[in-house]
Order: C-alpha cells, then structure tokens, then sequence
C-alpha cells in the first residue's frame, strides 16, 4: 500500500506504507506528512508549502487532532471534506481506478519494485488530465456547497 498525495501538476508525494498495517495519525505525522513537505518544498523552493491546501478524506488518521495540530504548526490548510460527498474525493474516483488496471497482471517482487511501476505510470499521465480533475472537484464542491446551503468563500 502506499499514500499518494497530487498535485494540479501531478504526483507530489509516493509513500510505501507496511503491508497489512494501518496508517495512524502516528505514522501520518511522522513519515507520510513529512514525506510531502519535503517533496513539496523541492517542487516549490521558493514558496514552499506557502498557501498550501490538503484535502484527505475524513480517514480517522487524516482527521486526527495529532493530524490537525501538525498541519496547523505546518501552516498547512487542511479543506473540509464536503458533506455527504465520498463522490467528491479525486483519489477515489479519478486517480486511484487507473493504476489498479494498469498494473493487473504484472507481477512486482518488491514494495519498491511496485513503487517504480507506480511512479512510471503516474508520470505518464498528462499534467492536463491532472488540471482537468482538479477543476472539475472545484465545480463539483461549489454545488455541493451551494445545495447544502453553505457559503462559498475566495
């Protein structure tokens, strides 16, 4: 298992998770949000993860107060979830699906060995499919929010 966390660029942070263990807000703020900082501020030197936005899911590990007190001393701004939305979560729908096809029927020896095949298939998705899916979670979350009655800010 991995966390994989993209961008509107493309993936952003890989990480190998241990097979059969769950992911606890432990090792969420210790190895897999770390993990992403330091992708991103290579990808962005200069601003690093200034004006930064995370979406997760509402996974016990996502929505932790380990979870949340880390992003905050991070500065990182963690968007809620959209009620009544698992439809509106881009790694579910969008993301996740296409390497599943991807990779059936081949055979990897190792995690890492699978993380390769992984990084090879995400790099060959074109950054405008990634674009595409992050506009079209936008227009999907302003009439969410629109239906439910909730204001939609900047």
């Amino acid at each position: 298992m991995y966390t994989i966390f993209f961008s509107s660029h493309g993936i952003v942070s890989q990480l190998p998770c241990e097979s059969g263990k769950a992911v606890t807000a432990t090792f969420f703020t210790e190895q897999v949000l770390p993990n992403l900082i330091k992708n991103i501020e290579k990808y962005r030197p200069k601003t690093g993860t200034r004006a930064m936005k995370i979406l997760n899911d509402n996974a016990g590990s996502h929505t932790a107060k380990l979870t949340i007190n880390f992003l905050a001393v991070e500065g990182l701004e963690l968007l809620p979830h959209p009620p009544h939305s698992p439809d509106l979560a881009p790694c579910d729908f969008w993301l996740f699906p296409k390497p599943k096809i991807y990779l059936q029927g081949k055979d990897f020896n190792t995690l890492q060995a699978l993380g390769a095949g992984l990084y090879h298939y995400f790099k060959s998705i074109p950054e405008e499919d990634y674009r595409n899916v992050f506009y079209k979670w936008v227009e999907g979350c302003k009439f969410v929010y629109l239906q439910e009655g909730i204001p939609l800010s900047k």
